[in-house]
């Protein structure tokens, strides 16, 4: 996935000083993300013990459809007579430098963004700042958003708010496409 960690010089306040970013990178966005993909949602088992570094998988299927509005539909198959699914609204917006997931009907999470200008035709690499809560705790969380062309990674990190010890691996998705891309 994407191994990239946040730098120390990566903060909200630096993110918010930067300039908006034009809104062509948002439709290239929603275009390489649009479409089927599966894989696998990695997590942290947190049935175990703290500091227990176990992580369990969980085949996963995601449809994304929309054009600034994106709706995330993801399926979850969580053992043999068990199946999840979950309905996020996503949004990204490059004059705020912002990212907000709504899932399931619950209020928005705004993450502030890092990478709209490296973007090449919607593929490349975000980095994510917000608030959350992690195992009922207030946390800062930082995504990873890798978009290649037949490969989608997203990488979600947390530390208690307020703390300056490194991120710890909460998930990760790793996606591909549902159909191969076309042969040359």
């Amino acid at each position: 996935m994407r191994a990239m960690l946040l730098s120390a010089a990566l903060s909200v306040s630096s993110l918010q000083s930067q300039p908006a970013v034009s809104p062509q990178p948002l439709s290239e966005l929603a275009a390489a993300l649009r479409g089927s993909w599966v894989g696998v949602l990695e997590y942290r088992d947190y049935s175990e013990p703290v500091g227990s570094t176990k992580r369990v998988d969980l085949p996963t299927w995601l449809t994304i459809s929309g054009d600034t509005a994106l709706s995330w539909h993801y399926i979850y198959d969580d053992g043999p007579t068990k199946t999840v699914q979950e309905d996020d609204n996503v949004l990204f917006d490059t004059t705020k430098r912002s990212f907000s997931e709504a899932s399931n009907g619950k209020p928005a999470q705004v993450f502030r963004v890092d990478g709209f200008e490296g973007l090449k035709a919607g593929r490349g690499t975000l980095q994510m700042v917000g608030s959350g809560t992690d195992s009922g705790k207030p946390a800062e969380i930082h995504l990873t958003m890798t978009v290649r062309r037949n490969l989608l990674e997203i990488l979600e990190e947390v530390r208690p708010t307020g703390s300056t010890e490194p991120y710890a691996f909460r998930h990760l998705y790793r996606m591909v496409r549902a159909k191969s891309p076309a042969l040359p």
